[in-house]
């Protein structure tokens, strides 16, 4: 929650754990027909998955680490 500038964040966290629940429902509801298809389908189509949002974490979303809350809003205001 510390990424979000706190003009938003309760808005935006509450959007962020929706999409969790939403995902997680997805994940559980489809794993197991995929697993009875081809267990190795279903671990390398999810692990794919993973790379990719990796990818996107580290390029994409900024480090918060030692930075304050101001800092973090400070970024998102030059890069809008």
């Amino acid at each position: 929650s510390e990424i979000f500038p706190n003009t938003i964040r309760g808005k935006a966290v509450a959007i962020a754990v929706a999409f969790q629940w939403i995902f997680n429902y997805i994940v559980s509801s489809t794993f197991p027909a995929l697993y009875d298809f081809s267990p190795m389908f279903a671990y390398s189509l999810y692990g794919i998955i993973c790379v990719a949002a990796a990818i996107f974490v580290w390029r994409w979303v900024p480090e918060t680490k030692g930075k304050t809350l101001e800092d973090m809003s400070k970024l998102w205001k030059k890069n809008k």
